[in-house]
């Protein structure tokens, strides 16, 4: 599978940063959310030990929002015994770190062993059109009264069809481990027809961060 699309040995945030505010301005839609790990890939040699803290860079141009997704992602995660640091605490301005030797220098003031890049890969609406129906039911018996009758064909009215649309919030996680650079992990999420910004954010930490810890990657259990 050829999933991965990031530079394995570049950490930095600026690379292709897009406006996640646009997420937020199509949320209130209509229909169920979900969210499901759509896609997963995971290097062949990841015998290294698992990471107990893990940096989360959120490449999002807008400070205000990626803020907001890294400390709900961080809240998530901790709820799952894992330790995530948010990266806008350390830098603020992602377009003030666009060096490889300055994203090294924040890596290792966090103490890090892991960085988990999370990308909007964009929101796509897929209409649908859903047929008309006719809930018939048969004549009632000869000794039913009038209004036993009028009501069970009162039920059988005409649904004409219509074209609905739902919409899917993608976004790519790619997961590197700081002591190789190497890039042991990526995964596509999807959100269909998300109601609320918080809860996208929190069932997307908990796809990421499940299927991560599911492949010995993470340490978790004990953080609270």
């Amino acid at each position: 599978m050829s999933l991965p699309e990031l530079n394995p040995n570049m950490f930095t945030p600026v690379c292709a940063a897009r406006w996640f505010v646009v997420f937020i301005l199509a949320l209130l839609v209509a229909g169920c959310s979900s969210t499901r790990l759509a896609e997963s890939w995971e290097a062949s040699d990841t015998s290294g030990p698992a990471a107990k803290k893990i940096l989360l860079v959120a490449m999002i141009k807008d400070p205000v929002t990626r803020r907001f997704f890294e400390e709900h992602f961080v809240a998530e995660a901790r709820k799952k015994g894992v330790e995530v640091i948010s990266s806008s605490k350390h830098i603020p301005n992602a377009t003030d770190h666009d060096e490889k030797e300055e994203i090294i220098k924040v890596v290792r003031e966090t103490g890090a062993d892991g960085v988990l890049v999370a990308q909007l890969k964009g929101i796509e609406k897929k209409h649908k059109f859903s047929p008309s129906r006719l809930d018939w039911f048969p004549d009632t018996h000869d000794d039913a009264a009038f209004y036993d009758y009028y009501y069970q064909n009162y039920r059988a009215i005409y649904r004409p069809g219509y074209v609905g649309a739902d919409n899917y919030f993608n976004m790519q996680f790619r997961y590197f481990s700081v002591h190789s650079e190497k890039m042991l992990w990526a995964g596509n999420t999807v959100t269909r027809n998300p109601r609320s910004v918080i809860s996208a954010v929190e069932q997307i930490a908990d796809e990421v961060i499940g299927d991560l810890k599911g492949g010995k990657l993470l340490e978790g259990g004990g953080f609270l």
